[in-house]
């Protein structure tokens, strides 16, 4: 299965004092959370070379060696670190890298040869030469490699080139880069996704929406000629919810688009219309409503209180009191 695996060669105990690993436990651990919460990233075991209670991250004052375990623990000492050390506990695998990987895979790690560096990456690709067997499991596993937060470590996806094909690698040293591999990611399902793949997609596609319970049919119905342009819509809607959410303004900025609401007469005779399942599976009306084309539309609840949006209705123009 794909997981975090620990980029060892981050790692210098020898020249880390005490607070230094501290504090790089602290944001290695908020990476992995914040990883965690990236959909379809949940739950990976994170692979260490050793396990972590003697595993050292630093020396004390008087040189001993202070493990990952032990750095970890003292964060049980404040209310602010606390839920990092509960999250630390709860890591489901401290095995050795190589431990679930069977012959076939550590032969194609072993075959695979990082062999140049992309224009602007050089640096990058250095660091990964660097990394060594640890990056390279993540290439065939479909991993994510985690370092400790210091140079030449931080960056998000690495570009370079394995026997003059072109590959990609998932790293983070820190929360921040997390960010950087969502919008990645979220780039490439936008590209990905069909009205076949739909329900597969939509969670990578447009992470900050929601979806009424009748979203699915009304996509197979869709028509295909404008199906590019439906989701070009529900692509600037996500990105209309995620600056709203980073604005933590009262309502969003729809930007180019126009969120119209139907008029007294069209709700008093077609409101029915306009009622679909939500999330929870209740009737609700979806009034407010955009453009797809001049015959379609995508009808939505704003959620104020939460920010957010949930798309009820993609499909043809519904009935009003004019058409």
């Amino acid at each position: 299965m794909s997981e975090y695996v620990f980029n060892a060669i981050s790692n210098t105990p020898e020249t880390t004092t005490a607070a230094a690993g501290r504090g790089l436990t602290v944001t290695l651990l908020e990476t992995l959370a914040t990883l965690d919460a990236f959909p379809g990233r949940g739950n990976r075991p994170l692979k260490l070379p050793a396990n972590p209670w003697v595993l050292p991250f630093g020396r004390n004052d008087v040189g001993t060696e202070i493990s990952f375990g032990d750095l970890a623990h003292t964060l049980y000492d404040t209310a602010e670190t606390y839920p990092l050390a509960v999250y630390f506990d709860a890591l489901n695998s401290h095995a050795p890298a190589t431990a679930a990987l069977d012959d076939t895979a550590i032969d194609a790690i072993l075959r695979i040869n990082p062999t140049a560096a992309i224009a602007g990456q050089e640096a990058v690709y250095d660091a990964v030469r660097a990394a060594g067997f640890d990056a390279v499991q993540c290439l065939v596993t479909g991993g994510t490699l985690v370092s400790l937060d210091r140079e030449p470590w931080r960056f998000a996806t690495a570009r370079f080139e394995c026997d003059g094909a072109p590959v990609s690698l998932e790293h983070a040293s820190r929360p921040a880069h997390v960010d950087e591999l969502e919008a990645e990611d979220r780039l490439v399902a936008r590209r990905l996704v069909t009205r076949r793949n739909f329900a597969a997609y939509r969670g990578r596609a447009f992470p900050c929406l929601a979806w009424g319970a009748d979203v699915e049919d009304q996509m197979e119905r869709f028509p295909a000629e404008y199906l590019q342009l439906a989701f070009n819509r529900l692509a600037a809607l996500d990105d209309i919810v995620r600056q709203w959410r980073v604005s933590g303004a009262a309502a969003p900025d729809p930007g180019s688009l126009v969120f119209r609401s139907e008029s007294d007469l069209t709700m008093q005779n077609y409101g029915d219309q306009r009622r679909y399942r939500s999330a929870s599976g209740q009737m609700v009306t979806y009034e407010i409503h955009i453009w797809i084309d001049t015959g379609t539309r995508l009808h939505f609840i704003l959620d104020t209180d939460g920010r957010g949006i949930e798309v009820g209705y993609l499909g043809t123009h519904l009935k009003t009191w004019r058409f």
